[in-house]
């Protein structure tokens, strides 16, 4: 199926329409007809726009309204199950709570995390909700013994009473406060297995060692060892590491080729790198290490996902000419014993696509730039998020243009004294959506425009949130509203967060790629934003969001049509 794109409003249509009968209309009119007629258009085209100005396609059954001095801050969402939400929230004389709603959007409780032993305080590492247990981790960095030590804590979902006391669960040796370490934790797709990755102090030039734990759901130790990587720091990157349903270890990452073997492969016009999937289980020294072999080809920002059943599948683009920009998305299906590809496919995006929501001068520019190299045109890197199992055996794949930069500010004084300070930057644009069928193969792509830029936040109104129903998926993400009927050739107008012109996009991509774009809130709510980070499909398919709004927030169950 061929690559589709499109933008189709109702209004945008509609409002087209009223402009060309009434430069129809006028001709032969009086100044004082033309102008009574216009006004009447006017009015006209108006009340269409305000019957459009909320989609149809959403309701939102939302929350009381909430108030951070009185209800707490929310810090972020947590996870949900079939008949509850859990959210992590902060408040100045509590400390971190944990607060469960139902889906009613009703508080059943918030209670405080005890992050505290004996006289020494503990840092909130992870929570994780593991099928009728909370399971909070926490850490103390004991300055005295040089270690920092990992703790874990269970209490119930229902009423988050205490299920066991804290138990310690890891170790790491520390050699200075700088350079202490980190702890992480991964739960298996079915929810069986727990995994505790204990990163070691760095250490330059060495080969990177790590701790591995893995636990079943009652946090029982099934098996762990203290890892060496088969390559030094400076010749491989971690990228991904997961814990499988059998409590087997899978990490993806990049093994570059030695400087003689680099030189020799750029002669030959080779990629300098391989992809790697290293597999770790109980009583095996060494991990069983499958290359990923796809010739000729730059791939970039390869994402492993392994579900609950069936093949390990495997996502991200590709470039022709390097490892900054990208000419095509591929996908991969992997055997989950073996570890080895069964079936792969490619598609190359057409420069229609690649230029889509390009201003004239920004295509004229990245031909120009392509032209001038031999090459054809291709697209920055994005970043590859999700891939979605579909019901029928087929995958989603969605990916996002993001970047950040660090702005160094030096000020000299009068005296001659400086200082220095930073700004960080973070840059969330367009969203390509791949649809793949349930035989492995690419059917189509589609690519939704945005612009958010913001300074210093962590990007935490940037990105967007997703949710697929049936043969629709649904993506919320904070927009401007210049941006609502964007066409071909537009300039894409960047979403400010102070800006009087904010507004809650829904971009809705129907089962042929087509996509539709409309304002999820009505006008008297237009200032108000979402998370995206924290917005979350429930298992009945609506979508819990957090919306924030001047001193006031809420939250909200959105049902798609």
């Amino acid at each position: 199926m061929r690559l589709r794109q499109g933008n189709v409003d109702a209004v945008a249509v509609t409002a087209r329409s009223y402009q060309f009968i009434g430069a129809t209309y006028f001709a032969g009119m009086t100044d004082r007809s033309i102008r009574a007629a216009a006004l009447c258009l006017t009015f006209l085209v108006v009340a269409v726009a305000s019957a459009q100005t909320k989609t149809q396609r959403a309701e939102i059954q939302w929350s009381e309204v909430l108030e951070d001095k009185v209800h707490g801050d929310f810090v972020r969402m947590i996870d949900r199950t079939d008949d509850a939400t859990y959210e992590l929230m902060s408040s100045k004389k509590e400390g971190f709570l944990i607060q469960r709603m139902d889906l009613g959007m009703h508080t059943v409780y918030s209670k405080r995390i005890e992050l505290e032993m004996g006289k020494a305080e503990m840092e909130l590492e992870d929570i994780h909700i593991v099928g009728d247990k909370i399971i909070v981790f926490a850490s103390i960095y004991d300055k005295k013994a040089d270690e920092k030590n990992l703790f874990m804590k269970a209490y119930g979902t229902a009423d988050m009473k205490p299920v066991t006391m804290y138990t310690k669960v890891a170790r790491i040796g520390v050699e200075s406060k700088r350079n202490q370490g980190a702890f992480e934790t991964k739960v298996s797709p079915d929810g069986s297995k727990i995994l505790v990755y204990v990163e070691k102090p760095f250490e330059k030039k060495e080969f990177d060692r790590f701790g591995i734990k893995v636990f079943d759901k009652e946090m029982a130790n099934i098996w762990d060892g203290e890892i060496v990587m088969p390559y030094s720091d400076q010749e491989f990157r971690m990228e991904q590491m997961l814990v499988d349903n059998d409590g087997s270890v899978v990490c993806v990452g990049v093994k570059y080729a030695s400087k003689q073997e680099r030189r020799e492969r750029k002669r030959e016009g080779q990629v300098p790198y391989d992809y790697h999937v290293l597999v770790y289980w109980k009583g095996q020294e060494k991990p069983v290490d499958e290359t990923l072999e796809v010739k000729d080809k730059f791939l970039q920002d390869l994402t492993l996902t392994l579900g609950t059943e069936g093949d390990v599948l495997c996502a991200g683009f590709y470039s022709d000419k390097g490892t900054w920009s990208i000419r095509g998305t591929f996908f991969l299906r992997i055997d989950r014993m073996t570890k080895t590809i069964v079936h792969q496919s490619f598609k190359e995006f057409d420069k229609d696509f690649i230029v889509a929501y390009m201003t004239e001068k920004e295509e004229r520019k990245a031909e120009r730039n392509a032209e001038r190299k031999g090459q054809e045109v291709e697209m920055m890197e994005y970043d590859m998020r999700e891939i979605i199992r579909r019901e029928d055996g087929g995958a989603l794949l969605v990916a996002e243009q993001y970047y950040m930069w660090v702005e160094v500010i030096r000020t000299t004084q009068p005296n001659g004294s400086s200082t220095t300070s930073y700004r960080y930057h973070y840059v969330y644009n367009d969203i390509i959506v791949v649809n793949v069928n349930p035989s492995g193969d690419i059917e189509w792509a589609a690519k939704v425009p945005k612009r958010q830029h913001s300074v210093n936040d962590g990007g935490y109104y940037s990105s967007y949130a997703m949710n697929v129903k049936g043969g629709k998926i649904y993506l919320l993400f904070n927009d401007t509203g210049e941006n609502l009927f964007l066409k071909q050739g537009d300039k894409v107008q960047q979403f400010e967060i102070t800006g009087k012109d904010a507004l809650v996009t829904l971009s809705t991509i129907d089962e042929d790629g087509i996509t539709h774009r409309e304002a999820l809130f009505s006008p008297e709510k237009r200032d108000a934003k979402v998370c995206p980070k924290d917005c979350l499909q429930l298992a009945d398919d609506r979508m819990f969001i957090y919306a924030s709004r001047k001193k006031e927030y809420r939250f909200g169950l959105v049902t798609f049509d």
